[in-house]
């Protein structure tokens, strides 16, 4: 989805480059698509301003504690459908990952809604979460993921989650 500071881009992959990013993605828990904007990006860093190198480094720090925190919780038995919600309130417990989060929506007050950083941060941090523990959305009855809406949560809503 192209959004106002995003383009959607396509490109053709030879089939054996194509099952390494697969295999690569999977090894990092994490889709090839995300995958390879993550390598894309690391490889421009020299191209982009020190600011924007910075932010996307510590996105990077972030999105791999997230999925740090989601195998801790899972291998502690912590798993349920809510499971997405739980790991955020982990890592928000954390005073450095929250400092980290706080520092890439640009506000201390990580439970203020309306800041433009935070929707899709919040949207990959769930992606990041789940890949973590190849779990899947809980679907309804007309095979959609069924959300969960919260309060006075960095998050106000996520995706209840099963495991696969």
């Amino acid at each position: 989805m192209a959004t106002d500071n995003t383009v959607r881009v396509s490109l053709r992959l030879k089939t054996d480059v194509n099952g390494a990013v697969e295999k690569a993605a999977a090894d990092k828990g994490v889709d090839p698509a995300t995958f390879m904007q993550s390598v894309i990006e690391r490889s421009i860093y020299p191209y982009l301003p020190n600011e924007r190198r910075k932010e996307l480094e510590m996105t990077e720090e972030l999105f791999g504690r997230a999925q740090d925190f989601a195998r801790k919780v899972h291998d502690e038995g912590r798993f349920n459908a809510d499971f997405t919600l739980t790991v955020i309130d982990d890592m928000m417990a954390d005073p450095s990952t929250r400092q980290l989060y706080a520092d890439l929506i640009g506000d201390e007050d990580i439970l203020k809604n309306g800041m433009p950083k935070k929707s899709p941060l919040n949207m990959y941090l769930g992606l990041y979460i789940k890949n973590a523990i190849n779990a899947e959305p809980l679907l309804d009855a007309k095979g959609k993921p069924r959300r969960a809406f919260v309060k006075n949560r960095p998050i106000q809503s996520y995706t209840l989650l099963k495991l696969n």
